[in-house]
């Protein structure tokens, strides 16, 4: 069974069971990428309904009252109702992502950013929405219609980058150093002809591959470090790739009564595709080298790469209600259940690094002309999968929203939703004694999310839209500037504008544009920090993080 150590500050201390002995938190991004972490849950859970078809984003997806839209199936089901002839469409989407990481210097020595923050991009293209609707009922009789429908809505998406780095640390302030003090506290062992295995338990596979690489010595004494010398300024690199997204396909009903009330169910699949690739790199730079004679083996650099896939299906149920009491005033609302999540996992390291024998070679290794030897060593893929996946129930929702229609012509709507992050729940897991309920009633809340929207129709065939989304912040208010092991999203805002054409009375065009604020909470690359002694804590730099959304969308529909 796989031992788990602490992943937040000690301000957060109960995460994960840790020894009563053990007096020292470990923590950071290069930390516990080998399961799925209350903070991981708690990201994929994330979801602000921003997606969907080209005229439902563009009215900012305040849609709950709103009906006759694909993007009711996942917010509304009540909508589906509202057709009143069957519909087709196809929703394509070019998103461009640019993230900040905040508290960094530039990543690439000579750049001139100075002191601004550094970012990266990433440019995607996929689909936001695409199904169908059509009536299975019709009559004049109190059940008007009947419709159902197959939807098929992206709900999140994980798309971005961001990278920093820090220089000039001393030599105590090292990944060598960390992993050097968890091997010493945990007691790891080498083999008797001086080999190390990686074992069961994926969370020491960086201590072996550390010490493969180099980076820690055992002797009968215990561990050190002995290829860093004191005089060493330390350049430390972070970069983070995380791409995925969560879509959702809706097997939806909608009823309509008399054109007054509508009612409407949904039995949403979910399906998690998450990928993560985190580096971590270190120079060694001297003014002036150690001898050789004290020093005979100085490390030059250090790369250390860690790969974790989450792959899952998630299953739950939308209802809702929409009201029309008079011609020109809708009331809906609506409650998604929570969505009971089955995630595998897979995960894989690599560290390779460079070693200066600035001596005669004692140990006798093979080093190249240029007095260099290289090492590198790969673990294999952890799995938990099957009987051995994680399952995790996301919080539930409840929205309410209103829309108004004026001369015919145009229709401003708003939306209220609030969701109940403290509820997310870890029902199973591989590791049996893992329970983040304390953790997460402690840190999060629920959330609160607006959505508003207009639309006009300036000419017959064409109309134009505007919307705003907003979504606060989940923290509860002691936490707001806490620092964790891995950025989480806090708070989100989207601006959104689009036109919609009628070619005929049966194809249309929508075109949208959204453009996406996302703000995260800080964290650190890694930190060992040390309750009795804090001169003996090592940790990185706080850094914060946002991310810059612009995404375009194209609707393409037929309606029969």
């Amino acid at each position: 069974m796989r031992r788990i150590f602490s992943t937040l500050m000690s301000v957060v201390a109960l995460t994960f069971a840790t020894e009563a002995s053990a007096q020292v938190d470990f923590g950071g991004t290069v930390f516990n990428n080998d399961i799925l972490g209350w903070g991981d849950m708690y990201n994929l859970s994330f979801t602000s309904h921003n997606y969907g078809t080209a005229r439902s984003m563009a009215m900012g997806n305040a849609f709950t009252a709103l009906g006759a839209d694909m993007v009711s199936a996942s917010l509304n089901p009540a909508g589906i109702g509202m057709y009143t002839s069957g519909d087709v469409n196809l929703t394509p989407m070019l998103q461009y992502t640019e993230s900040k990481m905040k508290g960094s210097e530039p990543y690439y020595l000579g750049a001139s950013r100075g002191d601004q923050d550094f970012t990266d991009d990433t440019l995607r293209f996929g689909f936001s929405n695409f199904g169908f609707v059509f009536p299975v009922f019709r009559s004049a009789e109190a059940v008007t219609n009947i419709n159902v429908g197959f939807v098929y809505n992206r709900i999140a998406d994980f798309s971005h980058n961001y990278m920093g780095a820090t220089r000039n640390q001393p030599y105590t302030n090292t990944m060598a150093n960390l992993f050097c003090t968890l091997s010493n506290i945990d007691g790891l062992q080498t083999n008797d002809d001086g080999t190390m295995n990686f074992g069961n338990d994926p969370y020491y596979w960086g201590s072996v591959l550390a010490y493969k690489n180099g980076l820690t010595n055992k002797d009968d004494q215990g561990w050190f470090v002995d290829r860093i010398g004191e005089g060493a300024s330390i350049d430390q690199y972070t970069a983070v790739e995380t791409r995925g997204s969560v879509g959702e396909y809706a097997m939806t009903m909608g009823m309509n009564f008399i054109d007054k009330v509508y009612f409407g169910i949904s039995l949403g699949l979910q399906t998690l595709d998450y990928r993560r690739e985190m580096f971590y790199g270190e120079n060694y730079n001297y003014t002036e080298r150690p001898s050789g004679d004290v020093m005979p083996y100085q490390l030059d650099y250090m790369n250390y790469m860690q790969s974790t896939e989450y792959s899952g299906t998630g299953v739950n149920v939308k209802v809702g209600v929409t009201a029309r009491p008079v011609d020109w005033l809708r009331v809906g609302v609506a409650y998604h259940s929570p969505t009971f999540y089955s995630v595998d996992l897979f995960y894989k390291a690599e560290m390779w690094s460079s070693t200066l024998s600035a001596g005669n070679n004692p140990d006798g290794y093979n080093v190249g002309p240029k007095g260099y030897m290289y090492d590198r060593a790969s673990t294999g893929v952890w799995e938990d999968s099957g009987p051995y996946s994680w399952e995790f129930r996301t919080p539930s929702r409840l929205l309410v929203g209103s829309a108004v229609t004026i001369a015919r012509r145009v229709i401003v709507s708003a939306d209220y939703e609030r969701s109940w992050y403290q509820t997310l729940h870890l029902m199973s897991s591989p590791i049996q004694s893992l329970n983040y309920g304390a953790t997460m009633d402690k840190v999060f809340k629920g959330s609160d999310t607006v959505r508003v929207g207009a639309e006009g129709f300036v000419l017959p065939y064409l109309a134009l839209r505007a919307g705003y989304i907003w979504s606060g912040n989940t923290l509860r208010d002691e936490f707001k500037d806490a620092t964790f092991t891995h950025p989480l999203t806090t708070s989100t805002s989207s601006i959104t504008a689009g036109v919609g054409l009628k070619f005929s009375e049966d194809f249309y065009l929508d075109l949208a544009y959204q453009y996406n604020v996302v703000n995260y909470s800080g964290f650190k690359t890694f930190y060992a920090t040390d309750a009795n002694n804090e001169a003996q804590s090592i940790e990185s730099k706080s850094y914060g993080l946002s991310t810059d959304r612009h995404m375009a969308l194209l609707t393409l529909g037929f309606r029969f």
